[in-house]
């Protein structure tokens, strides 16, 4: 009975309508027989994928529950679940963990989502877009309220979205929008200190990091606040950061200059220091980097070729180039994978194509198409709700239009029949 209850509970196709179930599940099992039972409780529990578990139930049951509250692995597992819930949990700098999975059957999926950009005639986007891998559809979410401008930076914040900054060509904007996903609403909040264009933005440990070359502030979503932070030892043009291994990390090059350098900001200590990685890739112009596994990521506007830092080894590798150059595309992690989309690719062309990188496989292919072919868009991805239809091998999925909980959004009309694949 064990084995087969633990082989239900791994499986991704076990059919719960959402992941309490699965959890009262492997309760009522220990209940059943406790003296006999309940040494094997942690082990049922780790197959149950408590960050997905709704956090109302997690405090007033979960957490209630003497075999969880007696059980030191269980209140790690507790712990991990309210971390992952709280945003400070980064499930991209970690490996590969199926509790960081929903389960199809409860309606929940990993999206892909595109914000702005630029079209073919160079006008300036301000639709958002959410891309489904479970289908390959693509759906409309509410469109940005303002003018975007160019040079925002857009990043993820647990299951919202927020867009910094950015200029309309002669004035600077300081403005900070959040997207609620859960309401599919964006609203305004606290600005930044500083209005910039051009900067990047990370998130670490739960808090929102703005780094530009000459200043660096930090935003807590819980208080609505921003908190000024030490600027880079070395200010940099155009770089890069992402979050790893609880640092964070921004590349790009000596402000004025061609030399590519990396540095590390700590944040225990709200201090910057150059990192002495060896030889850095070759200059770009506007770097992209994501964090994949514990591993960064770091992709050139101008070049197919992908390069891979590992901060623990403190080493530079490369891994296979990708289909195609994506001069001002973009890239996100989705599905424990790398996703480039858009720019322009080798011909001189605006793609639509939207490529991932498999690190299990170490390939690269070509997954969807954009909704209409864009450059300089942001994309991130982030868990929104789903409703089943006919549930077939883990296939058939569409925005649950009949939910109290978040406007399902408009389905994004093909352009031809060959759009979405």
């Amino acid at each position: 009975p064990l084995a087969r209850l633990l082989r239900y509970l791994r499986d991704d196709g076990l059919c719960v309508p959402k992941e309490e179930a699965a959890y009262q599940l492997a309760l009522r099992w220990v209940r059943a027989d406790p003296p006999r039972r309940a040494a094997h409780w942690p082990q049922l529990l780790e197959a149950v994928r408590l960050p997905f578990v709704r956090r109302f139930y997690l405090l007033a049951h979960v957490e209630a529950e003497p075999l969880v509250a007696r059980c030191p692995p269980c209140l790690r597992l507790l712990r991990e679940a309210r971390d992952f819930q709280a945003a400070r949990y980064d499930r991209h700098d970690r490996g590969p963990c199926p509790r960081m999975r929903p389960r199809p059957s409860t309606g929940l999926a990993e999206i892909l989502v595109l914000v702005g950009g630029c079209d073919q005639d160079c006008d300036e986007l301000v639709t958002v877009d959410c891309y489904n891998p479970q289908t390959g559809q693509w759906r409309y979410l509410a469109e940005f309220p303002d003018h975007l401008g160019g040079g925002y930076s857009i990043v993820a914040l647990g299951n919202d979205i927020y867009v910094t900054g950015g200029s309309d060509g002669s004035r600077l904007y300081d403005c900070v929008w959040r997207y609620n996903s859960s309401v599919n609403e964006w609203a305004e909040v606290a600005p930044m200190l500083k209005a910039r264009e051009y900067h990047s933005s990370s998130v670490l440990d739960g808090l929102l990091y703005v780094v530009a070359a000459d200043s660096t502030e930090r935003y807590d979503h819980t208080t609505d606040s921003w908190e000024a932070l030490q600027p880079m030892t070395y200010p940099m043009d155009n770089c890069s950061t992402t979050a790893c291994r609880g640092r964070l990390y921004a590349i790009g090059s000596l402000a004025g200059k061609e030399t590519m350098v990396m540095q590390c900001y700590d944040p225990d200590t709200d201090l910057w220091s150059l990192v002495d990685c060896g030889q850095l890739p070759p200059w770009s112009f506007a770097p992209k980097t994501v964090t994949l596994n514990g591993l960064m990521y770091f992709v050139r506007d101008d070049s197919a070729e992908v390069d891979v830092y590992n901060p623990t080894k403190n080493e530079w590798d490369k891994i296979p180039s990708m289909n195609q150059v994506h001069v001002g595309g973009s890239l996100a992690v989705l599905g424990g994978k790398l996703y480039v989309s858009g720019g322009y690719d080798n011909t001189f062309e605006l793609s639509d194509v939207v490529e991932a990188y498999d690190p299990e496989t170490r390939a690269w292919s070509v997954v969807g198409r954009l909704p209409e072919p864009t450059f300089w868009h942001g994309s991130v991805s982030i868990f929104r709700q789903f409703m089943p239809q006919t549930f077939s091998g883990g296939r058939g999925f569409e925005l649950d239009s009949g939910s109290n909980d978040m406007d399902p959004g408009r389905p994004r009309p093909p352009r031809d029949p060959d759009e979405l694949h």
